[in-house]
């Protein structure tokens, strides 16, 4: 069985785990950035390519959209964590 992680800019806090279990099936869990389980999907096909990490430009592209929508401290925040704030 192998597991494939991602975590939010906390590096405690999980934001994707993908279970293989190594028999063509697996698992897709997305949690928030509280730790909350937000989805979770049933795999097929694997083993799923890993895609690569987005470079430091797309990350402050990303950051800048979502800043520009933000209306909360914690949207904010949220959207630091998602481009990989501190990483």
């Amino acid at each position: 069985m192998s597991n494939v992680t991602g975590y939010w800019a906390d590096g405690v806090t999980l934001r994707e785990q993908i279970i293989d279990n190594e028999d063509g099936t697996g698992t897709r869990t997305v949690y928030d950035s509280g730790g909350n389980v937000t989805s979770t999907e049933q795999l097929s096909g694997l083993p799923i390519p890993v895609a690569p990490e987005p470079t430091a430009e797309e990350r402050l592209a990303t950051l800048l959209a979502a800043l520009t929508d933000a209306q909360s401290l914690e949207e904010i925040r949220d959207a630091a964590a998602a481009a990989g704030g501190g990483n």
